[in-house]
């Protein structure tokens, strides 16, 4: 293969690589930093209204409703 068969070539596939384009490390940032965003917002979004019962009120209200 002489040198205008490798440019050739090159053209052909310059879609084609094996590397993502600029650096990895940055998209991973990127993503996981998204991700975060993601649960902030949706923790904000859709928290609860109602106050969350603790296991010792569940043992309360279960022992209330078996005696009365």
């Amino acid at each position: 293969m002489n040198q205008r068969d490798q440019e050739l070539l090159e053209k052909q596939l310059w879609g084609v690589s094996r590397s993502p384009p600029g650096d990895g490390a940055m998209l991973g940032f990127a993503l996981v930093t998204v991700f975060l965003i993601g649960l902030s917002v949706g923790g904000i979004l859709f928290a609860p209204t109602s106050p969350q019962l603790n296991s010792q009120d569940a043992t309360v209200l279960m022992a209330k409703s078996s005696i009365g």
